[in-house]
């Protein structure tokens, strides 16, 4: 199965927990629990955690000025 490295780490600490040998069969388990759950019930697992990111004032004033300038030189150009 091709992911990402945590990815796949997280389900091969997951076979060891529960004694599953093999990913498919770990895969099929998970699915079928999740399914179990109905769609309320599986729906938290669906909702990735989303990572907020905030420019640092001075990087924001360098895109700031980069945009003006830019803005100035192809108004000089047309």
């Amino acid at each position: 199965m091709h992911t990402l490295a945590g990815t796949r780490q997280a389900l091969a600490d997951l076979m060891v927990w529960n004694s599953v040998e093999e990913q498919g069969e770990a895969m099929t388990l998970m699915i079928h629990h999740l399914h179990a759950l109905g769609p309320a019930g599986s729906a938290p697992f669906f909702a990735p955690p989303r990572h907020e990111y905030l420019i640092p004032e001075n990087v924001s004033e360098k895109l700031t000025l980069a945009y003006q300038r830019e803005a100035l030189r192809i108004c000089h150009d047309e």
